[in-house]
């Protein structure tokens, strides 16, 4: 990886980390119930890879606050990172914005019911609908955003697989 990308992945594992521990916003980073606002970030997995290591990183930072961080660091970067890859292969689609949903909905309640005994289908509920209240919402609005101005200056544009790149632009011209 070179320097550029290296640099944005640090970014993207930065702004996560941050937004996850910033007083107020980490009362409901963890638990079953939780909000993190910094899921909504999750969206530039669509667009750049080095949004993939760097969101799989900032999640681990951010999971070293955990209560349950011994094998929070570890598991929940790996459900990050597979939520990521995801929205990767899906691209800027709105179908990306429920693989997080779905990953760390199914494996965050295993780990909070493993972990913590919470009742497992509290925790997938809860969970679940934190995420997507965020992704849907907040990352929405950022994925909408992104895919109006063709993404931001310095990152890499991508279009969804099999997308017809011509045809946006015809529809940006008219």
């Amino acid at each position: 990886m070179s320097a550029r990308p290296l640099a944005r992945a640090a970014v993207y594992a930065a702004a996560y980390a941050a937004l996850t521990l910033a007083p107020g916003l980490s009362a409901v980073a963890y638990g079953p119930v939780q909000f993190r606002v910094s899921e909504a970030l999750m969206v530039f997995a669509c667009l750049d890879p080095a949004a993939v290591l760097g969101l799989t990183v900032g999640t681990a930072l951010a999971n070293v606050f955990s209560p349950i961080a011994v094998l929070d660091v570890p598991f929940g970067a790996a459900l990050t990172l597979v939520a990521a890859l995801v929205m990767w292969r899906l691209g800027p689609r709105w179908l990306a914005l429920a693989a997080p949903v779905v990953v760390n909905g199914f494996g965050v309640a295993l780990e909070l019911t493993l972990l913590t005994g919470v009742p497992y289908w509290y925790a997938l509920a809860f969970v679940s609908l934190g995420e997507a209240v965020v992704l849907f919402t907040l990352g929405a609005a950022l994925l909408s955003v992104l895919r109006r101005r063709g993404g931001l200056p310095g990152l890499p544009w991508r279009t969804a697989p099999g997308a017809r790149r011509d045809g946006d632009e015809a529809r940006r011209t008219r």
